[in-house]
């Protein structure tokens, strides 16, 4: 009898053992759960160069960045510090940089929201500028200033508060509010 007492209170104790174990297990995977961040999926990559190239018989195109960072989930990815280039190979040379620019790839869309610092040349002669945001769609070789855009070239400032261009044609499909001044040496 004192044999069988000794047996089941071994099982008790081991039955008392392991539901305490299970149960503090299941109490501390729940207080992880409250404590992880929600977004769980997230793609970063630091000193990683992004280059997207568009070539044509006409034109050599292409966005450079140093950093990446994407959600897993999502359909784009925020490049940092992207730098354009743009030169058709004959007259016009284009290079423009911004501090951060997203690019939605299963479209093929460069969206850039913050002001656009540009620098170039146009037969020999040098421009220099700013916009506001702009677009550059590659399905459809088109490029859209849809804010502030200021450019000087040849002692002259234009403006515009929006351009949609034609990449391939090189020519303007629509614009608003395109004016130009004289600058006062």
């Amino acid at each position: 009898m004192q044999r069988n007492i000794i047996i089941y209170s071994i099982l008790l104790i081991s039955l008392i053992g392991i539901s305490l174990f299970l149960t503090s297990n299941f109490i501390d995977s729940e207080k992880n759960e409250l404590t992880d961040p929600i977004v769980k999926n997230i793609f970063q990559a630091d000193e990683v160069s992004l280059k997207v190239s568009f070539s044509d018989r006409t034109i050599d195109f292409s966005i450079k960045s140093q950093m990446l960072n994407s959600l897993a989930d999502s359909d784009f990815m925020r490049l940092f510090n992207p730098e354009i280039s743009f030169d058709n190979k004959k007259n016009l040379k284009i290079l423009g940089i911004s501090k951060t620019a997203d690019f939605f790839y299963k479209s093929n869309v460069f969206k850039f929201n913050e002001l656009v610092n540009f620098e170039g040349t146009f037969d020999n002669t040098e421009f220099n500028g700013v916009i506001g945001k702009l677009e550059l769609n590659l399905n459809e070789n088109t490029a859209e200033v849809s804010e502030n855009l200021k450019l000087s070239f040849d002692g002259q400032i234009y403006s515009a508060d929006s351009i949609l261009v034609d990449l391939s044609e090189r020519k303007i499909l629509r614009s608003t509010n395109v004016r130009y001044e004289a600058v006062n040496d």
